[in-house]
C-alpha cells in the first residue's frame, strides 16, 4: 500500500471513530435527557396524587386530570408525550378500578405486571418500559392500598431521537466522503515533493548530477528534506567534479611526464646505439657521446627529482619547520643567480629582517625556481627586482621583471604542471621542465601560504608569495 493510501486511510479511520463516538455521545445524552424529563413529569404527577389524601379512589383521577372536559391544548400535550396520557388505578390485588387515557393505551393485562408492582410502604415507586413507546410509573398512593399507574408516550421522542440519529449518520457519511476527498488532495499536494525527489534521484542514477529538487517551504519536513538533499547533491557533484579534475590532471601529468622523459631517453638510446655500432670510434667523438649521455641522464634525474617532490607534497608529507630569515635566504639566492647570469641585474628591496617558520631548503628552492623562471622567460640582460616585506601578519616576497609579462588569460595556467607558454621550445632547450612554478605553488601551500601572478609596474611579470609570518 502506498504512503498516500496509508495516510488517507489513517485519517479516515480516526475521523470515523471520532464521529461514531461523538454521535453515540450525543444520542446517549438525548436518550438520558428524554428519560430524565419523562421520569420527572411522572414523579410530579405521583407527588400530586400523594397530596390528594382526602379524595376517594373514585375521585382521585378526576383530581389529577380534567377527564372528558380536557381542552385541546392539554390533550395535545398528553398525546405528544409532554404530559401523562395514561392514568389507571388498581387495588391491592391488581384489579383495575378506573382508567383515563388519551389515545392508545399500554397493554398491561388484567393483573399488574411484576415489574410495576411497587414495594411495600408509602414511598414505593417502580419505573418500567412497556412496549416500544411507553414509559410507565407505578406508585402506592399515600395511606392506601391503591396503586396508581401513570404512563407517558415516548414514540414522539423516539421518532425525534431516530431522526437525530439518522441525520447525524447521513451528515457524518457526507463529512467522511468530503474529508476523504480533501485528505486525498491534501496528501497528494503535501507529498508531491517526494515525487520530485524520486524523479531527481532517478535522473541522478542515470548520471545527471546537476539535477536538483524544487525548493519547498523550509518550515515543513519535506522542505527540510529537499534542502538537505540538494546540499548533499551539491557536495556529491562537487566531489565528482573534483575527482574528474584530479583524474584529468593525473592523465595530463602522466602524459606530460612521459613526453618529457621520452626525449632524453631517446637521446641516450640513440647515442648508446652509435657507441655500440662503433660510429664514434674517435676519442673526441666518444667523449662527446659520453658527455651527451651524461647530460641527458642528469636532465632525467632532475625531472624525476621534481616529480618525486611534487608527489610527496601532494601526499601532504610534513616539511621541516624552523625559523628562517627570508632576507638572508633571498640574498644568497640572488648571489647564486648572479653567478649563473652575470649580465642580469637583480635588485633586492627590503625593510629589515623578515622571519617565517618553514623548511629552509624548500624555501630556497622556491626562490631558485622563481629566479630561474626570470632567466628562462625574459631576454638576456633584463633587470629583475626581488622585494621582501611584511604586510600585517604575512611575509611577502615579490619577484618582478621587465620582460614581456604574462598574458591575462594565462596567469592561472602558468602554475599548471608542464606548462611552458609561448616560449616552450626555448625554455625546454634551456633545461626548463615546466614544473618550476608548480613546485613553487606546492611548497608555498605546504607552508600555509599562497602564490599569485600579476603584472609588474615595468610591464613584465610579478610573482607574489605570501607566507605566515613568525609571531
Amino acid at each position: 500500500m502506498s504512503l498516500r493510501a496509508r495516510l488517507v486511510l489513517t485519517v479516515m479511520t480516526m475521523v470515523t471513530l471520532g464521529l461514531f463516538v461523538m454521535v453515540g455521545a450525543i444520542f446517549g445524552a438525548l436518550q438520558d435527557l428524554r428519560g430524565d424529563r419523562t421520569d420527572d413529569v411522572l414523579a410530579a404527577v405521583a407527588r400530586e396524587a400523594d397530596r390528594a389524601t382526602g379524595e376517594t379512589d373514585a375521585r382521585l383521577l378526576e383530581h389529577l386530570v380534567p377527564g372528558e372536559g380536557a381542552g385541546p391544548v392539554w390533550r395535545r400535550l398528553a398525546e405528544a408525550g409532554d404530559l401523562p396520557s395514561f392514568y389507571q388505578l388498581r387495588d391491592a390485588e391488581g384489579r383495575v378500578l378506573d382508567t383515563v387515557a388519551f389515545g392508545p393505551r399500554p397493554d398491561l393485562g388484567d393483573e399488574l405486571p411484576g415489574e410495576l408492582r411497587p414495594a411495600d410502604g408509602p414511598d414505593g415507586v417502580r419505573l418500567a418500559e412497556r412496549g416500544s413507546h411507553w414509559r410507565l410509573m407505578a406508585t402506592r398512593v399515600d395511606g392506601r392500598d391503591t396503586v396508581l399507574v401513570l404512563g407517558m408516550r415516548t414514540d414522539v421522542a423516539d421518532e425525534f431521537s431516530a431522526r437525530v440519529r439518522n441525520t447525524a449518520l447521513i451528515t457524518g457519511a457526507a463529512v467522511l466522503l468530503g474529508l476523504g476527498l480533501l485528505s486525498l488532495r491534501t496528501v497528494r499536494v503535501a507529498l508531491r515533493p517526494l515525487d520530485e525527489i524520486a524523479t531527481t534521484a532517478a535522473a541522478i542514477g542515470a548520471g545527471d548530477l546537476s539535477s536538483r529538487v524544487a525548493t519547498a517551504d523550509a518550515r515543513t519536513e519535506v522542505g527540510r528534506l529537499g534542502r538537505a538533499l540538494n546540499a548533499m547533491l551539491g557536495q556529491i557533484e562537487a566531489a565528482f567534479a573534483a575527482r574528474r579534475r584530479s583524474e584529468d590532471r593525473l592523465r595530463r601529468f602522466v602524459a606530460d611526464a612521459s613526453h618529457e622523459l621520452r626525449t632524453p631517453i631517446a637521446t641516450v638510446r640513440g647515442y648508446a646505439e652509435l657507441f655500440r655500432r662503433g660510429a664514434s670510434s674517435r676519442p673526441d667523438d666518444l667523449a662527446d657521446v659520453l658527455l651527451r649521455i651524461e647530460s641527458e641522464a642528469t636532465r632525467m634525474g632532475h625531472l624525476v627529482d621534481e616529480l618525486l617532490l611534487l608527489a610527496r607534497l601532494d601526499q601532504g608529507r610534513p616539511l621541516s619547520s624552523e625559523p628562517v630569515d627570508l632576507v638572508a635566504l633571498v640574498d644568497r639566492a640572488v648571489a647564486d643567480a648572479g653567478a649563473v647570469d652575470a649580465d642580469r641585474q637583480i635588485t633586492v628591496e627590503t625593510d629589515g629582517a623578515v622571519l617565517v617558520n618553514g623548511d629552509p631548503e624548500r624555501l630556497r628552492q622556491v626562490l631558485d625556481n622563481l629566479l630561474a623562471n626570470v632567466r628562462l622567460h625574459t631576454p638576456p640582460g633584463t633587470p629583475a627586482i626581488v622585494r621582501v616585506v611584511t604586510e600585517r601578519a604575512a611575509a611577502v616576497v615579490e619577484v618582478s621583471d621587465a620582460g614581456p609579462g604574462i598574458p591575462a588569460d594565462l596567469r592561472e595556467r602558468v602554475f599548471e604542471r608542464f606548462f611552458r607558454g609561448a616560449d616552450a621550445v626555448r625554455s625546454a632547450s634551456d633545461g626548463g621542465s615546466g614544473l618550476g612554478l608548480s613546485i613553487v605553488v606546492a611548497v608555498v601551500e605546504a607552508h600555509g601560504g599562497r602564490v599569485s601572478a600579476e603584472t609588474a609596474s615595468a610591464g613584465g611579470a610579478r610573482i607574489r608569495i605570501e607566507l605566515p609570518r613568525s609571531p
